[in-house]
């Protein structure tokens, strides 16, 4: 959507301190931050991610695929099954060990 129009806000040195603070906890620009409580009256933060949390959850993307296959092969009894659960058995052994 483009975003052609402006609405000036006054605001005193302080607030406008404290608004951009609150935009940047929620990864926000500061427009953003003010549109977003404009128009929906609750921003929550979100705070970033570590790089190590970014790998998690790219990991567990994985491993939810991994079990998607794994259920399609139950319900067509692929002979191949055993060995695809031992793998990915394998690989949840190595990331727990990672984790702990």
């Amino acid at each position: 959507m483009n975003k052609t129009e402006n609405i000036l806000l006054r605001c005193s040195i302080g607030e406008k301190k404290i608004i951009s603070e609150l935009a940047k906890k929620c990864g926000l620009t500061l427009s953003e931050y003010c549109r977003g409580q404009a128009l929906h009256g609750e921003i929550k933060a979100i705070p970033p991610l570590s790089q190590e949390e970014i790998e998690y959850f790219h990991l567990l993307k994985t491993y939810c695929t991994h079990f998607n296959r794994i259920s399609s092969l139950i319900r067509k009894r692929d002979p191949g099954l055993v060995e695809e659960i031992r793998q990915l058995v394998d690989k949840l052994t190595r990331l727990q060990r990672r984790i702990v």
